[in-house]
């Protein structure tokens, strides 16, 4: 299994990232699909609509054609229960991966990570109508999300953790799961969310 640990500008001391065995070391992205989670976020202070729409927008942007974004049925994800699909999408993949080491999700079953398959399962048998898209085809499903940690120790700043990976519907495998913190300052909290996708985009596509 491949676990690298990887300076990057921005991101904190560090950012993780995970391969599976055999992995070349990146993201072959070139003619894929991209179904793009809606964003999501944990106790940031602001304008919550403000800041996902600024992280989803960078986030989305990079994928160009090739994204599929799920942001605007996110209230039809809540009413079939999907609601929180993001989150525990980003948390479970990220736990199968630096804890279990594991690219399936059979070797994770903690409190709520049991739940992220048939939640994944829902979601690919669902889509094409919640997106009035019957022929919608994706490679990878893509998620991205962010929690404060409380409060950095220079006064006016936030320890931020960004949780992100790719898994593949088609294998039943995370194809790569990343993970960093940051310490940001809260007033450019709003402008820092644009540039967190970008940066999460460049780890799980190996360009750093």
């Amino acid at each position: 299994l491949v676990l690298a640990v990887v300076m990057l500008a921005g991101c904190g001391d560090n950012a993780k990232i995970w391969r599976p065995d055999g992995s070349p070391g990146f993201m072959d992205m070139e003619g894929k699909k991209f179904l793009v989670m809606p964003a999501d976020m944990r106790y940031l202070p602001g304008d919550k609509l403000a800041l996902s729409a600024a992280l989803f927008g960078g986030f989305i942007a990079e994928f160009g054609d090739a994204g599929i974004s799920l942001q605007p049925v996110q209230p039809a994800l809540d009413k079939i229960g999907l609601g929180d699909i993001s989150w525990k999408l980003a948390r479970g993949l990220t736990h199968a991966a630096f804890f279990h080491q594991t690219s399936q999700w059979d070797s994770c079953s903690g409190e709520d990570y049991s739940v992220v398959p048939n939640l994944v399962k829902t979601l690919i048998e669902k889509v094409a109508e919640l997106l009035n898209m019957p022929e919608v085809k994706f490679d990878y499903i893509v998620v991205l999300h962010i929690d404060a940690r409380g409060a950095g120790t220079i006064p006016g700043t936030l320890k931020l953790r960004v949780l992100g990976g790719m898994y593949d519907p088609m294998k039943d495998e995370i194809a790569v799961a990343i993970q960093w913190d940051q310490v940001t300052a809260e007033d450019v909290l709003l402008a820092e969310m644009a540039n967190i996708g970008p940066k999460a985009i460049a780890l799980m596509a190996g360009e750093n």
